[in-house]
């Protein structure tokens, strides 16, 4: 059965499913991504290359401005929309979504006619592409919140595909003259291609000039504006700490950080990115429901932790060498500083899975206060860590700054929402806590094979015991091994 079942359970099958899904379209959109870097790169140069970098922040920036939260906060109510089963209110919904992303993305255009205006002219060509991103978010929300996450996987490849094959030829050919074109192309293709997949499902409908319409939508716009100042908080937060390291170090320094950022968070973070397509509708349908609620998030995070455990440890044993094949050797530096960062990633199995309570409530108010408070310490962190243990300092202060997140969200939600852990999900994020802190002090203190044998070791301890969770909640193992055997017999 296609993934409108309404009564999806949040079973360990499940979630593992989804996040293969979604892990594995995210993998082959950072291996694209990749490859069209580095082509990019060696058709444009430095200089343009940075210029190409610095029209996508601007364009991501004026979306995440201009989109009113309204992808996240619908995608909440679409959930439960879509497990009452009111098909007309449903359908009224969704006209509501599609006539205040058209409004948002006319937004767009304005924002980018002042930028363009005050900062830099061309800003204003980037207009096609901010308004095809506002278009997107609002079919995206829909598809996730009508359980329609396999066209979600389908379209995230299919849009890394068309990406990479407008971009290289409008670069080949015009060169710097270029870049801004295929910006433009790359994202109106991608919207084609995201319409494609959700008008013979829901077909378009939009009353922009209907007053009931804009008015049933401005609950949409309360909850979903602290979500924008939450985005441009973190975005604050991380353009303050590369302008410290620039004052503070130098540009090699920095560019150490953003590899090591790029590589730990980024690619290491494709759990968090595959988890969320389904997670959150999933989430956001149960969400009046203690007990399912608790439930569902337990077990996310169970899934989590049995993913993450064993893969960072492989990580920071691989960091050298993956530095120097995804950068050069001159990047050597920053491998301190990742492993340090590992926690980071670790903690986020915890802290991420609990979050999303406030998100599925719409009770956004909550969200921003507790990210504002984890950005302010972590930026405080970072800066005073990279004062006492240069590079290094910034891994251990990302680090810390996910304990307390892990703490702050705990000692928040617990009271306000009830939350509680389950002895086992504890019990497991603990054992696997141990571990990983065995490997990064092997990694940081033991000679290179000493440390290869230490990390082969405590991967396979990790390993096995969230191969024995996966015999105990989950049949996915036997389902493998009955489809290998079928293979060979034929």
């Amino acid at each position: 059965m296609e993934e409108t079942n309404k009564h999806q359970d949040a079973s360990l099958d499940h979630i593992l499913k989804y996040t293969g899904v979604f892990g594995g379209v995210q993998g082959l959109n950072i291996l694209i991504s990749i490859v069209r870097n580095k082509l990019a790169s060696k058709l444009l140069g430095a200089a343009g290359f940075g210029m190409m970098g610095f029209y996508l922040s601007v364009s991501e920036f004026i979306n995440s401005c201009s989109n009113l939260g309204i992808p996240i906060s619908s995608v909440q109510h679409l959930s439960e929309l879509f497990e009452e089963g009111d098909e007309a209110r449903i359908t009224r919904f969704i006209r509501i979504v599609r006539t205040w992303c058209l409004w948002t993305a006319l937004l767009a255009f304005v924002i980018c006619g002042i930028a363009a205006a005050i900062y830099d002219w061309r800003v204003v060509l980037l207009a096609p592409m901010v308004m095809s991103l506002a278009i997107t978010g609002g079919e995206v929300s829909i598809l996730k919140g009508m359980r329609r996450l396999k066209r979600v996987a389908i379209i995230s490849l299919c849009g890394a595909i068309a990406t990479f094959c407008v971009t290289i030829p409008f670069l080949w050919v015009l060169h710097m003259k270029g870049i801004i074109l295929s910006l433009d192309c790359s994202a109106m293709m991608i919207t084609a291609i995201n319409l494609a997949f959700t008008l013979p499902l829901f077909p378009w409908r939009v009353e922009p000039t209907s007053k009931a319409i804009l008015q049933e939508g401005m609950p949409l716009l309360r909850i979903g504006i602290p979500y924008v100042l939450t985005g441009i908080a973190g975005t604050g937060v991380f353009m303050l700490t590369q302008a410290f390291l620039r004052e503070a170090a130098s540009d090699a320094i920095l560019g150490y950080y953003r590899a090591g950022y790029t590589i730990m968070i980024s690619y290491a973070g494709i759990v968090f990115t595959a988890m969320e397509p389904d997670f959150f509708p999933r989430l956001s349908s149960v969400n009046h429901d203690l007990l399912r609620r608790n439930a569902a998030i337990n077990q996310q995070i169970r899934a989590c932790v049995l993913l993450m455990g064993p893969m960072l440890i492989a990580l920071i044993m691989m960091v050298p060498y993956l530095l120097q094949m995804l950068y050069t050797t001159e990047f050597l530096p920053a491998e301190a500083m990742m492993v340090c960062m590992v926690f980071y990633m670790f903690l986020r199995c915890v802290s991420v899975p609990i979050a999303f309570i406030a998100l599925s409530r719409g009770d956004s108010k909550i969200y921003l206060m507790m990210e504002v408070l984890y950005d302010l310490f972590s930026l405080a962190a970072m800066i005073f860590c990279y004062t006492q243990w240069q590079l290094v300092g910034f891994g251990i202060g990302l680090s810390l700054s996910g304990l307390f997140d892990v703490l702050l969200i705990y000692t928040c939600y617990s009271r306000h929402y009830k939350f509680r852990f389950e002895w086992n999900t504890l019990r497991f994020t603990l054992e696997q806590g141990v571990t990983l802190a065995l490997a990064v002090a092997a990694c940081l203190w033991l000679p290179t094979l000493w440390k290869f044998v230490a990390c082969i070791l405590l991967f396979l301890i990790a390993g096995t015991r969230s191969y024995r969770i996966l015999l105990r909640e989950s049949d996915i193992i036997q389902r493998l091994s009955n489809k290998i055997r079928k293979k060979l017999h034929l």
